[in-house]
């Protein structure tokens, strides 16, 4: 665990300098020489559900998003990184109650108007503003007060807390700015049709949509950095088989892999396979608006029923695609500690506590993403292995589309188990999304008030040892309680055509990218 890293954070911000170690990505060497130009088509599983930053809840609108929009700055491997960001620096006064942003000289959106203070201190307003309804307005408050942003000059604004807050830089990495110049006025930005023409501040400006097809992005002269690539087509293949025919056809140029795939790729004459630490985890909720599971020991009793080795192997293959999990974190997060009680492999005592809880003979229904073979496969060993204490599991199959609205609904009563998975990066007050009572992924229905008090209390204590402390209890709580189930943390896979190069340098962290540096190769 390292601890130091947040003390590092705070002293690079306070210095204003800018340090990266990078992330380990292992790939089969690139040969030949960068060309100039040239475009990609990379696969998506599903049309993207909304690609304003604010506004983005799905994978795939994730992955378009980046291409089109600037972070403020990414933290990679516990260190503050400005190179693909629109700031410059980012300082903290000495208490860490105060920021303060500094913004690149020249930065232009996409339809060559400056950014701005001015777009930065909307985009706050717009993050707090109730009526806005961002899901990632939790990001914009320190115990349940607004963060107040103040334009100092045209390229700097102050960002004030209130109170100390350890947890705030975590947050804003993964606020990304809109143009005040287009949404100013706008009542419901989340579903405004200016959202279906983004204009952006990435290396990549947004050319041409088509439903079920393609989402299109070409490239933006007047960025900040050198852009490799002419475009990108985002390719929408749902069936894992197609993208993988497409792939080695050469109709595809790059998808992440599943384990699943991964053999069957790795055969193609004409791919290399980028192998990358994907900070996923993989993980089963509990639907507790089921009133069988608002039963602490029958939540208990279906992890005690499931053997955790035994279900990578099964899900993953090979535990060189994966590796039990036992905390809602992963391992390279902040204050991550293996839990007391990992409730694992041990049915008899499964049975006991059904017994104990007059619940033997329960019939409950799992939802999973029907495309995605590892869930497949996660769902089929969770069948198995709880009809051996005598849960009935039904297996609900569902389209990407229908599985995400039917996750996004908190009344939504279709599902008792559902399959997920999460990348929150390495601040630990992000995991906070996945258990608070009234966060958008409580895919469990949680509501616990000691444990939301502890996520705050986690989020404004600046004192090391009290922090981890507090994120120690908070694995322990979730996992005595059974809210989540943690399965694997799993690698990522990106497959990607010879005919191209700069993978490397693309794969930031976990899923963030930075698509300028794809390049082509001459032929």
């Amino acid at each position: 665990m390292r601890k130091k890293v947040l003390a590092a954070l705070l002293a690079a911000a306070v210095a204003g300098t800018t340090v990266m170690s990078g992330m380990t990505v292992f790939a089969a060497e690139t040969e030949g020489t960068k060309a100039e130009g040239g475009n990609i088509t990379i696969a998506e599983t599903a049309d993207p559900q909304n690609i304003n930053p604010l506004y983005v809840v799905d994978q795939t609108s994730f992955d378009m998003m980046q291409a089109l929009y600037s972070p403020f700055f990414e933290i990679v491997n516990g260190e503050m990184y400005y190179g693909n960001g629109l700031c410059e620096s980012v300082t903290a006064n000495d208490d860490a109650s105060e920021f303060t942003l500094k913004l690149k000289d020249g930065l232009k959106w996409h339809d060559g108007q400056p950014i701005t203070a001015d777009d930065v201190v909307f985009t706050m307003q717009v993050l707090v503003d109730e009526k806005q309804n961002v899901p990632y307005s939790s990001y914009g408050y320190v115990n349940d007060k607004a963060v107040e942003a103040e334009k100092v000059d045209d390229l700097t604004v102050r960002l004030s807390l209130g109170s100390s807050s350890a947890g705030f830089l975590g947050g804003l990495s993964q606020v990304y700015c809109i143009p005040k110049h287009i949404y100013d006025g706008v009542e419901n930005i989340g579903e405004s049709d200016l959202n279906n023409e983004p204009v952006g501040s990435g290396p990549f400006k947004f050319e041409e949509y088509k439903s079920g097809e393609y989402f299109k992005v070409t490239k933006f002269d007047d960025y900040f950095d050198d852009v490799n690539l002419d475009s990108i087509t985002f390719k929408i293949v749902k069936d894992s088989s197609s993208a993988n025919a497409a792939l080695a056809s050469g109709d595809l140029d790059a998808r992440l892999i599943s384990a699943d795939d991964y053999d069957t790729v790795s055969a193609y004459d004409n791919v290399n396979i980028n192998t990358y630490n994907s900070g996923r985890v993989n993980a089963m909720f509990m639907n507790e608006l089921n009133k069988d599971l608002q039963d602490v020991k029958v939540r208990q009793a279906i992890a005690y029923a499931l053997n955790k080795e035994e279900f990578c192997q099964f899900a993953f293959l090979s535990e060189d695609y994966a590796e039990p999990a036992d905390s809602i974190f992963t391992p390279d997060t902040l204050y991550y500690t293996k839990p007391d009680n990992t409730y694992d492999n041990d049915p008899a005592k499964a049975q006991e506590l059904l017994s104990e809880a007059g619940k033997t003979s329960l019939s409950l229904n799992l939802m999973y993403i029907s495309t995605d073979k590892t869930m497949e496969s996660e769902a089929l060993y969770v069948q198995s292995a709880l009809a051996n204490v005598g849960i009935t599991i039904n297996l609900l199959p569902t389209d990407e589309s229908t599985f995400k609205n039917k996750t996004k609904d908190p009344e939504c009563t279709d599902y008792d188990l559902v399959l997920s998975f999460y990348t929150l990066g390495e601040e630990p007050s992000l995991y906070a999304d996945m258990s608070s009572s009234d966060s958008r992924s409580n895919y469990s229905r949680i509501k616990d008030t000691d444990l939301d008090a502890l996520w705050e209390e986690g989020n404004s204590t600046a004192d090391e040892t009290k922090r981890g402390e507090i994120y120690k209890e908070i694995q322990n709580t979730i996992n005595d309680n059974m809210y989540i189930y943690p399965i694997a943390y799993s690698n990522g896979f990106y497959a990607v055509s010879k005919d191209f190069g700069g993978f490397d340098e693309c794969l930031l962290k976990t899923i963030y990218y930075d698509y300028s540096k794809i390049y082509a190769l001459e032929k």
